[in-house]
């Protein structure tokens, strides 16, 4: 029998970490995601939430096969692998999924001189798989797609479906909107690329009253729309500014709930079933 999907949050932060006691309420690591997919788990993004995330698969000696997905290269999105543990397994099997002409750029990052020991040196099996925007990629039952990011040097969205535990017929859908700017222009496809997703995880970096036009980042408020004008179930906002403390971030999230029920704030710890 398929168990339900469980999607916990391991880093909530975008620009750069702030570990500092006012904002560890929600969290001070950078984006990391991870996805229970049963026999796999899919890891969106590589911030310094992923460092958390290996010492606990390390301590439960869990041997899946972990599926990476980086919307981008910017730091605050891989900077947890330096510190991945699973890496220094032999026995761990790694998939990296990024942009096509992504993978020379982040294998000079993660090695010398900026880091001792560079990913073709670990003793763990890493593959690495380059994506196009627009594109359908699978493994063992799981159907992910791309669309291009509206970011500074790009960026990968992506939409997982998996089949739905109730209904095998049926599938269960989640959205991953992140360091992606909301304009006009990219609206449109953004609405029909999360259309019905069961959880849409959006960039709420900014609020309406400091967003910054060209900076590739959104509000809570439009992911509001995006939810509502997509039929999606829930929108998770994360990927906050790392100037927005617990408190600012608790009244954000209490005008948000008041707007719209269906919105949540994600915080580290956090755990989500489908």
């Amino acid at each position: 029998m398929r168990k339900n999907r469980e999607i916990k949050i391991w880093g909530v932060r975008g620009s750069a970490p702030r570990p500092e006691a006012d904002h560890l309420e929600f969290g001070g690591n950078t984006t990391c995601i991870s996805v229970d997919c049963g026999d796999d788990l899919v890891v969106l993004d590589a911030g310094s939430g992923l460092s958390a995330l290996g010492r606990a698969l390390a301590a439960g000696g869990d041997r899946r096969s972990i599926h990476i997905l980086l919307s981008h290269l910017h730091l605050d999105h891989v900077m947890g692998l330096f510190s991945f543990s699973p890496l220094h397994n032999p026995k761990a099997e790694i998939h990296i999924y990024a942009q096509v002409a992504s993978f020379h750029k982040l294998e000079t990052l993660v090695g010398p001189p900026f880091w001792p020991v560079g990913l073709s040196d670990c003793p763990a099996s890493v593959s690495f798989h380059e994506l196009w925007a627009d594109e359908h990629f699978s493994f063992n039952g799981l159907d992910g797609y791309t669309m291009a990011g509206n970011h500074p040097n790009g960026s990968l969205l992506y939409r997982l479906e998996f089949p739905d535990p109730a209904q095998t017929e049926t599938k269960k859908s989640l959205t991953y909107a992140l360091d992606c700017e909301a304009d006009a222009s990219t609206l449109p496809s953004l609405t029909e690329f999360s259309h019905k997703t069961d959880l849409l995880i959006w960039d709420a970096c900014f609020m309406s009253d400091d967003l910054r036009p060209g900076w590739g980042h959104s509000t809570w408020e439009q992911g509001i729309r995006v939810r509502k004008a997509a039929q999606a179930g829930t929108v998770l906002m994360t990927h906050y500014s790392q100037d927005y403390s617990d408190s600012f971030l608790r009244i954000q999230k209490e005008k948000a709930a008041r707007m719209d029920p269906a919105c949540q704030f994600a915080k580290e710890g956090m755990v989500i079933t489908l």
